[in-house]
């Protein structure tokens, strides 16, 4: 065991080769399972840097790496905070929080999404033999939670190891689901370039049974999975100041995507870009950041087909 932790490289193999693994179970029957999972907002990127760029798995870090590679805030050389907001589609709106400090040999992190999609309106059938559509019976809400605990560690000054358990809740209406989650992920410096690496698997567990009448069939309400997915990420320097990477997105109930990104640091201030290749829903993002010592703001702008654009903002703090 000794011997594996002295050579980071053992590890970092390792876990590329589960995590690849686990991606190519993932990538098998993409159209059967298309809206069978549950909690998707968990899939939902709600950091503004990491939106900007199409996804951290490589370079994420302090109390930002909690929405996006647990292993990232392993980094953290003190307490952290983040807090944002995400304006999703149709008036939907995300709030983010989490917390970060160096304990128990590592780095522990706690932090929350909260998801409210406002006031949804009622509608229903009259009539005992002509039915008659009737909109607007008043209206009813609907909110999901994911409650995070998080623990990182630097194996070696280029490797680290980190993970994440939630605690996950939706409520429609009347109607509640709740059940756990559990994210893994690595991270790994070169040392050349600046080129980083880093892969998680984030939203694996067990089965959630679905909220069904008693007597209901099997067919009729199956288990709903996990919004499980994989994500492998590659950043370097390309120029002074130029960050440029590419990111591999796999939900398993989705196709694989490929986001090429971007980011350019000029003293205090950063700007970013990312295309995505497969996803023609929402292709481009863009956003910038500024880094005010202990203080940092982002701001991230994602396109949408259909619904406009998605707005992130983004405040950090180190004490």
């Amino acid at each position: 065991m000794k011997s594996i932790i002295k050579n980071p490289m053992k590890w970092l193999t390792l876990s590329l080769v589960v995590i690849s693994f686990q991606s190519i179970i993932l990538a098998e029957g993409d159209n059967d399972k298309v809206g069978s999972s549950a909690f998707k907002f968990l899939n939902i990127q709600t950091d503004a840097h990491s939106a900007a760029l199409g996804g951290l798995s490589a370079q994420a870090s302090g109390a930002n790496a909690l929405f996006s590679n647990p292993s990232g805030i392993a980094g953290s050389d003190g307490m952290g905070f983040t807090a944002g907001m995400t304006q999703w589609l149709v008036e939907t709106q995300i709030m983010n929080v989490g917390f970060v400090m160096p304990m128990m040999g590592g780095v522990v992190g706690l932090s929350m999404v909260s998801v409210d999609y406002g006031d949804i309106m009622e509608s229903g059938w009259a009539g005992t033999t002509e039915f008659v559509f009737e909109p607007n019976q008043g209206a009813f809400t609907a909110t999901d939670m994911s409650l995070q605990a998080s623990f990182a560690k630097s194996l070696s000054d280029k490797f680290s190891l980190g993970g994440t358990a939630k605690r996950v809740s939706q409520a429609i209406d009347e109607v509640n689901l709740s059940g756990f989650a559990f994210d893994i992920g690595t991270q790994f410096d070169t040392g050349y370039r600046n080129i980083k690496m880093g892969a998680v698997i984030s939203n694996f567990g067990k089965d959630l049974a679905s909220q069904a009448d008693e007597g209901a069939n099997y067919a009729e309400f199956p288990a709903m999975s996990l919004p499980m997915t994989f994500s492998f990420g590659v950043t370097g320097e390309a120029i002074a100041g130029l960050n440029v990477g590419l990111n591999v997105l796999k939900q398993a109930d989705m196709e694989q995507e490929f986001i090429l990104n971007g980011e350019y640091a000029v003293s205090i201030a950063s700007l970013r870009f990312s295309y995505n290749l497969n996803n023609p829903q929402q292709d481009v993002s863009f956003g910038a950041g500024v880094n005010l010592g202990s203080i940092s703001t982002n701001i991230a702008m994602t396109n949408t087909k259909h619904f406009g654009s998605v707005m992130r903002f983004g405040l950090g703090y180190n004490f």
